[in-house]
């Protein structure tokens, strides 16, 4: 699904999660971006059989979908950082990837998907019933199912966590219609069994449904969702439960010992560390010296880093007596997040597309890559992967090009008619602010030398570093000119809930209220239950209509996952098809 950063929900269900460009740069890596090769196939097939010929065997016995190592010790700690701290851990509320991640270790969705082959697998539904039609689920219970203060979940609990998304005094209730606004209603059944009907036919009914986050609704307010002591102590149904957030500082969660669904077959052998803590580091030069001084074990690299400051597979020494410290390219086909820069249309600039165009022509994405990735990005050519079967291939990049950024300008009426070297329409001076994260360093970086290129055309381009919190508002409120942003593309692309006019609104994922009607004729024709093929075609109209209107410059996304982690942790593989699987992992010596 999108969830952004500002929005919402784990990357292993059909959501997209947003970014602060901060992530998006720096891939991101708990969210499994597609890698290139940093060891060779032979050196990590090599290292594969070397930790996991135990785990295999007893995974063969105990059924196709174990993934972990049944016989991997418990107990020690993973410590990890954020670049940004979580807005909230309120279980609704909660907009961003951080505060999504540490959610999706506390609560569970009715269903979870395989890590390698995106197989819908039972949790909190033990088992599941589609009508012919596909518009009927009916959802059964596992009766092992228990909160974390030891009741049962029920059917009530499952249709308390559908109804509550549209409570009228719900933060983001514009958000979740995004993704639940088909589904006409939950029914429980009886005690263990709830019922969902869905409005219309389209192709993640199924998805939707089985992604929906399970909330215990004792722990909520009936009058008023948005207070639940929930906010400040989340209490779930998953492996881990909550211990401490220190503002500004760190998030700890410890195993759930008596965890009810330790023994399905997916999570044998998963979530073996006693304590995960994740620190808020908000700077990468400090995040790899704590990384290297031992203070984290686990990091997601930055390319600068990769290249330049790591050396070779393995590098330093951690604090553990004889640890050492390995950095891996990820290769695996989990989705790509992109960065961009997204126009406000009711700005006095950005309403005519030839202007964002012309801004689109400033970014110099060939030295962007170069200078500041390395060479280990690829150029962002709109909503679909550049090489997903849903991308146009009459879509390419924007080239950089300051006279054509000029004659599109003068297109749309904006002509230096003062001789004070910025253009000018109606007496109004074209200068214009990107607010972005105020922990995106490299975001940072990558204005700073647009700014010179802007000026050459008489644009003024000024930047306005937020923090996160105060982003999140001022872009629900539109009260911006730009935003430099990212998205984390889900597993199952769906255009609807950042391109479709009807999520243009205030707490829409439809951030820049981007509303093309032939736009949403195309997404809607698409979404129904259609041979493939077809959706591919009207798929690949949406992305050419989306690209000519360039309401975002697209920027760059992830063409490697580049993560560093401490050699203490043992591993079956160094990834899965679809996520890194850092959830496998265990200490080798306790």
């Amino acid at each position: 699904m999108p969830t952004r950063t500002p929005h919402r929900r784990p990357a292993r269900t059909s959501r997209w999660i947003a970014l602060p460009l901060a992530a998006a740069f720096l891939a991101a890596v708990l969210l499994a971006a597609i890698a290139g090769g940093a060891c060779s196939k032979r050196e990590e097939g090599s290292r594969q059989r070397t930790v996991s010929t135990t785990a295999g065997a007893a995974s063969a016995a105990l059924g196709e979908h174990v993934r972990g190592n049944p016989e991997a010790p418990v107990g020690g700690v993973r410590r990890s950082h954020f670049g940004v701290q979580p807005h909230t851990l309120h279980p609704i509320n909660a907009t961003d990837v951080y505060g999504n991640q540490i959610l999706g270790l506390i609560y569970e969705d009715l269903t979870t998907l395989d890590v390698d082959t995106l197989e819908h697998l039972p949790v909190i539904a033990k088992r599941w019933e589609i009508s012919a039609d596909n518009k009927v689920f009916t959802f059964y219970i596992d009766p092992e199912a228990r909160w974390q203060d030891g009741k049962p979940v029920t059917a009530e609990d499952v249709k308390f966590s559908f109804d509550v998304l549209f409570h009228e005094k719900l933060k983001y209730r514009a958000k979740w219609m995004s993704y639940y606004g088909n589904v006409e209603k939950a029914e429980v059944v009886d005690p263990r069994t709830v019922r969902f009907t869905v409005k219309n036919d389209h192709f993640h009914n199924f998805i939707n449904v089985a992604s929906l986050r399970i909330l215990p609704k004792h722990g909520f307010d009936p009058d008023d969702p948005n207070e639940t002591v929930l906010a400040k102590e989340p209490m779930g149904s998953g492996p881990y439960r909550f211990s401490e957030w220190k503002k500004g500082n760190s998030i700890s969660l410890r195993r759930h010992g008596a965890y009810w669904g330790a023994g399905l077959p997916q999570n044998l052998g998963r979530h073996n560390q006693e304590l995960l803590l994740f620190k808020v580091i908000p700077t990468d030069k400090v995040a790899l010296e704590s990384f290297k001084k031992g203070d984290l074990e686990f990091l997601g690299l930055t390319p600068e880093q990769w290249v330049k400051e790591t050396s070779g597979e393995e590098f330093g020494e951690g604090i553990d007596s004889g640890a050492r410290l390995i950095k891996l390219d990820v290769q695996n086909r989990a989705p790509r997040s992109y960065s961009y820069v997204g126009y406000n249309p009711e700005s006095p600039y950005f309403g005519d597309k030839r202007v964002r165009r012309a801004m689109s022509h400033l970014f110099d994405r060939d030295e962007i890559i170069d200078k500041f990735f390395h060479g280990l990005r690829d150029k962002a050519v709109g909503p679909f992967e550049v090489n997903s079967r849903y991308s146009s291939a009459k879509v390419e990049a924007i080239e950089f090009s300051i006279p054509k950024a000029i004659g599109l300008l003068e297109e749309a009426g904006w002509r230096d008619t003062d001789d004070d070297q910025i253009v000018d329409k109606d007496g109004r001076p074209f200068r214009f602010t990107v607010m972005l994260a105020d922990a995106s360093e490299v975001g940072l970086k990558v204005l700073t030398l647009t700014k010179e290129n802007m000026r050459k055309a008489g644009v003024v381009l000024e930047i306005k570093p937020v923090d996160w919190t105060s982003l999140l508002q001022l872009i629900d409120e539109l009260k911006y000119d730009a935003v430099m942003l990212g998205w984390s593309r889900g597993q199952f692309p769906d255009p609807t809930a950042l391109w479709h006019s009807k999520n243009a609104m205030a707490g829409g994922l439809n951030l820049v209220r981007y509303r093309n009607p032939e736009v949403d004729k195309l997404i809607d024709a698409g979404v129904k239950t259609i041979p493939d093929e077809e959706r591919i075609e009207l798929f690949r109209r949406v992305h050419q209509l989306i690209f000519d209107d360039q309401p975002y410059t697209f920027l760059v996304e992830t063409s490697h996952t580049l993560i560093g982690f401490n050699s203490k942790f043992g591993m079956v593989k160094a990834w899965y098809n679809y996520d890194l699987g850092t959830s496998y992992w265990w200490v080798s010596e306790l």
